[in-house]
């Protein structure tokens, strides 16, 4: 009995120390980034629904004007915080210094597609986006003509349906690994900005398949958007985190109404 007394402490100390060595461990990522960024939860109401974000502020833009703004959308039974531990996003935003705006799916999941009972149903995530829009350029200095959207797997759908519904707010869309919901292939895409797309998927991504995502492609530049599309040899499915550098490559210096 003794014994195993003794082993049982010893596992249970086992178990605090290596939560311990977690929590250390992730104390320290947030100490590293929180000197060089602002990392911040905060919601707004919007329709009378209340809706959550998360703004990075790198340390290098704090006060200043007319800075980029990307927003992220997280893929499916997903958040924010998921969202940017698996993407290295944050990391990327204050090396470019832009300001980054996770948005929050309701119920952490944003529409697959819209059921022609309820051809509504993106309308309250189109609200958020465009009350984030005129929140981050009033608040935080966001340039209004450098918006740009990023999203995946889910959120990647989701930035389909976004840019087709607010393109004029948009100067350029990153959709990884992201499907076209119906019914936006069933007729031409009336967006009033024809803002650049880059279209990323995993050449092994068995649950969107590049064939998905060059729906999105051809609808859009169908809609006369200037589109690429790049399959990424040996991926599966998910952000392509080592692709980051060249998603702002593409995305830095595109303003609404054209040009660098």
């Amino acid at each position: 009995m003794e014994f195993g007394s003794q082993l049982l402490a010893w596992r249970r100390s086992g178990s605090l120390l290596v939560v311990g060595v977690l929590a250390v461990s992730l104390g320290g990522i947030v100490f590293l980034l929180r000197p060089r960024a602002e990392i911040v939860h905060e919601t707004i109401d919007v329709d009378g629904m209340r809706r959550e974000y998360r703004l990075v502020v790198p340390r290098s833009v704090a006060g200043k004007r007319d800075v980029p703004v990307v927003f992220a959308l997280h893929g499916a039974i997903d958040t924010v915080d998921e969202m940017a531990a698996h993407t290295g996003l944050d990391e990327l935003a204050i090396e470019q210094e832009f300001l980054l705006v996770y948005l929050q799916g309701r119920h952490l999941n944003w529409p697959p597609f819209i059921p022609p009972e309820n051809p509504t149903l993106m309308e309250p995530d189109a609200a958020f986006f465009r009350a984030m829009c005129d929140r981050v350029t009033s608040e935080h200095g966001g340039d209004r003509r450098r918006i740009y959207l990023i999203g995946v797997s889910q959120g990647g759908a989701a930035a389909n349906l976004l840019t087709a519904m607010c393109s004029e707010r948009i100067a350029a869309t990153v959709v990884g690994c992201g499907w076209l919901p119906e019914p936006l292939g069933d007729a031409p895409l009336a967006t009033a900005n024809k803002c650049p797309m880059l279209f990323l998927v995993g050449s092994r991504d068995r649950q969107v398949p590049p064939e998905m995502v060059r729906e999105g492609r051809d609808a859009f530049e169908r809609a006369g958007h200037l589109v690429e599309f790049r399959v990424i040899d040996g991926f599966g499915h998910g952000w392509p985190r080592a692709e980051n550098e060249r998603v702002w490559e593409f995305l830095e210096g595109k303003r609404l109404g054209g040009g660098e």
